[in-house]
Order: C-alpha cells, then sequence, then structure tokens
C-alpha cells in the first residue's frame, strides 16, 4: 500500500514537471508518507525510477509469438500513447537514465526484427550504425508523434518509420 503511494505519487509528479527537479520531499509529501518510510522502501528516487523503467518496459517490450513486425511496433507506439503520462515527461525531458535503458530495450528487441531486411537494403552500410539508426529513429519518431503527429494513428507511424529505414523498390 506504501509502495503504491509512493510511485502513485512519483507519476503524478512526473506529469507535472522533469524527473531532475523532483525532490524526495515533494513525493513523501504526496504519498502521505515519512521520510524513513520512504527511504525503507526506496534507497533514492534514481532507483525509484528505476523501478518504474523496468515495469513499464517489461510490459512494453513483452511479444507475442508469430506477431508482425508491424503490430509489434504498432503494439510498442500504442503502449507510448496510452501510458503517455507516465513516459511522455521523461521522454520529452531527456531523462538519461530513461533513454539508456529505452536504448537498451530497443536494441535487444526492434533491431533484431529488422536487422535482416536493414542489412539486405544497406549493404554498404556498417551494422553497428544500422542499429544505432533503428535505435534513435524510432526514439526520434516516438518523440515527434507524441508531440506533433497526434493526427496520425500507430499504424500510420509505424509505416513512416519503416518506410524510411527500409524503402520498398
Amino acid at each position: 500500500k506504501t509502495r503504491k503511494a509512493i510511485y502513485a505519487a512519483f507519476l503524478q509528479l512526473l506529469n507535472q514537471k522533469n524527473f531532475e527537479t523532483i525532490t524526495v520531499q515533494e513525493i513523501i509529501d504526496l504519498a502521505d508518507v515519512g521520510r524513513s518510510t520512504f527511504y525503507s522502501h526506496y534507497e533514492s528516487k534514481e532507483l525509484l525510477l528505476d523501478e518504474l523503467c523496468r515495469y513499464l518496459f517489461h510490459h512494453l517490450f513483452e511479444r507475442e509469438k508469430n506477431i508482425s513486425t508491424e503490430a509489434y511496433l504498432a503494439h510498442i507506439f500504442s503502449h507510448f500513447k496510452k501510458n503517455q503520462d507516465h513516459v511522455t515527461s521523461l521522454l520529452f525531458s531527456k531523462n538519461d537514465y530513461f533513454l539508456r535503458q529505452l536504448h537498451k530495450e530497443l536494441e535487444h528487441h526492434v533491431y533484431p526484427m529488422l536487422a535482416d531486411e536493414l542489412k539486405e537494403a544497406h549493404t554498404n552500410l556498417p551494422t553497428s550504425y544500422l542499429q544505432h539508426l533503428v535505435v534513435s529513429n524510432f526514439i526520434e519518431t516516438l518523440t515527434w508523434w507524441l508531440k506533433k503527429g497526434q493526427d496520425f494513428t500507430y499504424q500510420e507511424v509505424v509505416q513512416f518509420y519503416l518506410d524510411l529505414l527500409i524503402p520498398k523498390n
């Protein structure tokens, strides 16, 4: 119950301000718990952020068997849209920890799905560059969509992303 209150307070504050400006005092005031109670659950606000990232990414990158690349990417985009309040402030504030964790997840889950087609379409480009392109382009596409591309569905945005990476001949 206490952990849920701390977590909920943290999420509420993330919706209002950047992670860097949130203080433990604000979290405990909003959660209505004492400082020692907070620290008995979390050593720091950074570890609270770590737990949030692990929770979000665990659900986000779970993949059903036999799902197409397009459907999987659409799932990820739609998840970000649905959980915009949890994630957007971290994404938009370019929170370093959040972005590093997101990079790792994208490298591990998304790049392998596109790797063969990318290598075939771009034979002259090094693998490390292609991996960087997939990850950074995904994050930039997602950021653009959440900020300015609201008129487009997540399926359309996935198609923009894929068309840019792997042009159809």
